[in-house]
């Protein structure tokens, strides 16, 4: 028996009103045997739902009868075992806080923790898959026991396609997962690598869209030529030195025309204007560090000042300790500290401690030692203040002599400039227009530069952008390498040629048991990293079969399913419940059962699938054996 076979031995429901009902389940081949309504299909919906269903019930929105049925049942159980592990899963529906929970031997599991459980035990690995494009920036879902369980379990509604109403995605990687290769597909590496390439795309896209509206925008705001045709760092640069030799340029022309108009002056005059030039630039500079020195006595006097306050904050809290022990100094010990009993008040000498009659220490009484420590430190803090007190007077007597003097430059300054007005006057009138229109253009290119400045600046942020794209480019090339050696590592025709003999195994098995029953050619099964088909001939299976031919291929796809539990590798759990509708394509199914069900009952009864479990559900299947038979006899009618 395979350590990891899913074998069911028992399912039980439990009435609403007392009571319950059960079965029993063997190895091999199990039928369930009855007319129509008789509660087979029911039981099977109970098994489904109690291996990790997320709902509240097994029955509900499944026909008329579901409320009826989910009131006539209040709880469920499935006694199963992995690999020889007995495990009792139970599922409580009507009572409060376990509906949506699955309990395995008492303990409650949330259903998609249950779903994981179940994997682990089953040595099925846990992995999340792209549903959809790889991509498409969707995060990847888990590859659940339940989208599993949609191959395992064929239910009497859905005999129309290999996994009705799960996407092909979903198919394609529970195949991988059964045939033992999705491990090596749908790794760690490859999702991360997914998602560095989809950040890599995010981030090229931002480049691109940056470098457009970059270049819009340096046209719109600036027409230099070098920004014309492309807006990058080195653009930039030329654009910055075009500019900066133009600026130079103009500052020479006006020192140039300023320089010609002093000369138009008289001597007299321009001796005056270098002499208060010359002053005037000293007062300025004398100025400034009066400034800055006024700003950092500032900040002295201020921080002085904050410091102050805190000593005389410790002082008031000192004050307060020291008050307070004086109060609480005469306080006795009245409670033994060990037994909690009043201590009796007797006579002891004075060098003896009243409580533990102990003799006490030469050396000064703690409470004495505490005032000496106190008057310590708060002579301490009173030196410290006075100290304080006498730096604050310092550095407020600099402040103000600080401020007189910036008052006497100030004045000074002033009267320079008064003295400089008559000469500045004899310039302007010569020299004015020509002036201004230089200091109009000087403006014009000082705007002009921070306006490329802030381009350079978004230049290097595009730059970064490249970086970032390259840094991570880097990290995708061995990521790359190891995905795609996983990918090679990985033999889909082998796992393709293994489910594809399965199958054809099962056509052939019927058709030497009713000759000529498959009329087709064989079966073909095509696997790739990203293609699942499935082919009857050159023919897709759904558009060359019809009718009953149908129900032949799907049969054989679980049989062919089942060949894999004793494939070294695989991951099919050993399980296939099958539940046959009533007729196919105007067909009984009765007339039919038996030889479909034959090739299974062979295929159990070998060595390498024992442990190995099918439970199939029918209206007789007369004749067979080597079964274990679970007959319905009670039909359920709609009242």
């Amino acid at each position: 028996m395979s350590e990891h076979f899913l074998t069911v031995n028992r399912l039980e429901r439990v009435l609403t009103r007392g009571g319950g009902e059960a079965f029993d389940l063997e190895m091999g081949v199990n039928l369930l045997i009855g007319r129509p309504n008789t509660g087979k299909t029911k039981w099977l919906q109970t098994l489904d739902f109690l291996l990790g269903d997320s709902g509240d019930n097994p029955y509900v929105d499944d026909d008329d009868l579901a409320e009826d049925i989910s009131e006539k049942y209040s709880a469920a159980k499935a006694h199963i075992s992995i690999g020889g592990e007995a495990l009792v899963i139970e599922r409580r529906w009507k009572e409060p806080g376990s509906k949506g929970k699955v309990f395995v031997n008492d303990e409650a599991y949330e259903t998609g923790d249950f779903q994981r459980f179940l994997l682990e035990k089953l040595g099925i690995p846990l992995l999340n898959f792209p549903k959809g494009n790889p991509m498409s920036g969707q995060t990847w879902p888990h590859l659940s026991f339940r989208i599993l369980l949609r191959h395992i379990y064929r239910q009497q509604r859905f005999w129309s396609g290999i996994a009705d109403q799960q996407s092909e995605n979903e198919q394609h990687a529970a195949l991988l997962q059964l045939l033992g290769i999705a491990e090596k597909v749908f790794t760690a590496d490859y999702g991360e690598l997914v998602k560095l390439k989809l950040e890599v795309e995010k981030l090229k896209a931002r480049r691109q869209q940056h470098s457009e509206a970059l270049k819009d925008l340096a046209l719109e705001v600036l027409s230099e030529p070098e920004l014309t045709v492309e807006v990058n760092e080195q653009s930039v640069v030329d654009a910055s030195s075009r500019l900066e030799k133009k600026q130079e340029a103009l500052l020479s022309q006006r020192r140039e025309l300023l320089t010609s108009s002093l000369l138009s002056l008289q001597a007299g005059q321009r001796g005056i204007a270098q002499t208060l030039g010359d002053q005037r630039a000293a007062l300025l500079s004398r100025l400034e560090d009066l400034q800055r020195s006024l700003l950092g006595h500032t900040e002295r006097f201020d921080e002085m000042n904050r410091y102050a306050d805190s000593l005389r904050d410790e002082l008031d809290r000192m004050e307060r300790a020291s008050d307070a022990g004086h109060l609480l100094a005469d306080l006795k010990v009245t409670h033994c500290p060990a037994c909690d009993q009043t201590v009796k008040p007797s006579s002891v000498p004075d060098d003896e401690c009243f409580l533990c009659h102990q003799q006490l220490p030469d050396e000064p009484r703690f409470e004495e030692l505490g005032a000496v420590r106190l008057r310590f430190e708060r002579d301490r803090i009173l030196s410290d203040k006075k100290e304080a007190q006498d730096l604050i007077s310092v550095i407020g007597d600099e402040i103000s002599e600080l401020r007189k003097e910036v008052v006497r430059g100030t004045e000074d300054l002033r009267s320079i400039n008064n003295k400089l007005a008559p000469v500045r006057e004899s310039v302007s009138a010569i020299a004015q227009d020509a002036v201004s229109a230089i200091d109009m253009q000087l403006g014009e290119f000082s705007e002009r530069q921070r306006h490329l400045k802030r381009i350079g600046d978004a230049v290097n942020s595009g730059k970064r952008l490249t970086e970032e794209i390259t840094r991570i480019e880097g990290e995708i090339a061995p990521l790359k390498e190891r995905v795609d050696e996983s990918i090679r590592s990985a033999d889909f025709d082998l796992a393709a040629t293994r489910l594809e003999d399965g199958m054809n195994a099962y056509l052939s098995a019927i058709n030497s048991l009713r000759p000529d029953v498959w009329k087709h050619s064989a079966v073909n099964v095509t696997i790739t990293r990203s293609v699942l088909d499935f082919r009857v001939g050159s023919r897709r299976w759904n558009k060359a079969l019809g009718g009953t031919d149908t129900l032949y291929f799907l049969m054989a796809y679980h049989y062919g399913l089942l060949t894999l539990s004793a494939v070294a590798g695989c991951h099919y759990p050993g399980l296939s419940i099958i539940d046959l509708p009533g007729e196919f394509s105007g067909e009984s199914i009765a007339d039919i059962e038996n030889f479909v069900v034959q090739p299974f009952i062979d295929l159990v009864s070998k060595e390498e699938y024992e442990g190995a479990q099918v439970i199939i559900t029918g209206p007789s299947f007369s004749g067979l054996a080597g079964v274990h038979r679970v007959n319905f006899s009670h039909v359920y009618a709609a009242r």
